[in-house]
């Protein structure tokens, strides 16, 4: 109840704050997406035939240039529960919280801050409303962190341009040891058809515990469309008893948008996991088979009806390997009808 009554205190300090103090310049801004969903067949018989609407992300944002310098963001998200077990009403958290600074081409981040793990991925992507990029699916990381960033371009031309973030590790959440976590992020676009990115980061999570995620990404864009290959890779590191043990979790990625019209994109695109997952179940939404290798098919359309709403109805098939032990898990098959507007 604390946390929910400072929320609503800093949303309306906001809206009370003269105009003078802020300089003219700050902006409200959001965005909504959800669907009406219908799990046609699952692995799990409790999933399969649930069907209704929720909202999958709501985003409240703040943005207000500080000076000529320094700007700052505040940002509540809310979601529905995609368990298909909880039932909730939707309850907005901090999702940004922090200050910019501009030191030459260079920009220096302090707060609760994006890590550079796949925020220029989902860009390119070009269709979060319909899916997370498979490094977010998968939950291998954070996608925001406390700490201090900075990031800038290398050279005169903006080809070659870099992150790099310090913090607790802990996401957005408190810190609970004595571990921190370093990010790192290089991306290079040599023509503007031309997309690379490398990432790595390294998180100590205490008791001997630590994650260290590697990243790699090609896109090519054009008249047509757009298409990218993605491959990660995700090493666990954590004590068991007086002895170490490890982990490792593998996928790559293939997708296409293909222009029809300019208003309609043709969109497909195919999720290889490498390795079992065994946090499957916990994926929100679309929650998936422990202890198996998965494939996950997506495809839809994309009707842009105005600059700032969107409708895409599509389709969701995982179907998976058989275990080392045990059966093979049925596949799971979604359709979604996906509304998303931002203003």
């Amino acid at each position: 109840m604390k946390h929910k009554n400072l929320i609503l205190f800093l949303v309306i300090g906001l809206l009370l704050l003269p105009a003078s103090l802020l300089k003219g310049e700050g902006k409200f801004s959001g965005l909504v997406f959800g669907d009406y969903y219908f799990a046609v067949a699952h692995h799990d018989e409790a999933v399969e035939g649930n069907n209704g609407f929720w909202l999958r992300r709501v985003y409240f944002t703040y943005d207000n240039a500080l000076g000529d310098k320094y700007a700052m963001r505040f940002r509540l998200e809310m979601n529905s529960p995609g368990d298909f077990k909880t039932s909730s009403t939707l309850v907005p958290f901090v999702k940004d919280a922090y200050l910019s600074a501009k030191l030459g081409r260079q920009t220096l981040l302090l707060g609760l801050i994006g890590t550079p793990l796949y925020d220029t991925l989902d860009e390119f992507w070009g269709y979060r409303p319909m899916e997370k990029t498979p490094i977010d699916l998968f939950k291998f990381g954070n996608s925001r962190e406390f700490g201090v960033g900075l990031k800038g371009a290398l050279d005169a031309r903006n080809k070659l341009t870099y992150t790099v973030i310090v913090g607790n590790g802990a996401g957005l959440k408190s810190e609970t040891n004595h571990g921190k976590a370093v990010y790192g992020r290089l991306n290079f676009q040599p023509t503007p058809s031309l997309f690379f990115e490398a990432y790595a980061d390294y998180t100590d999570m205490g008791n001997d515990s630590s994650v260290n995620i590697l990243q790699a990404f090609a896109g090519v864009k054009g008249k047509w469309g757009r298409a990218g290959l993605n491959f990660g890779y995700r090493h666990f590191t954590f004590l068991v008893g007086d002895l170490k043990g490890s982990s490792d979790l593998k996928f790559i990625s293939l997708f296409g948008v293909f222009k029809i019209s300019p208003t309609l994109d043709l969109v497909g695109r195919y999720d290889r996991l490498l390795d079992p997952n065994p946090n499957g179940d916990k994926i929100d939404y679309i929650p998936m088979a422990n202890g198996s290798k998965a494939n996950v098919v997506l495809a839809g359309l994309g009707w842009t009806m105005s600059d700032n709403v969107k409708v895409i109805p599509n389709l969701k098939y995982v179907f998976y390997d058989a275990p080392e032990i045990g059966d093979k898990p049925a596949a799971d098959f979604y359709a979604y009808l996906t509304l998303y507007f931002k203003f």
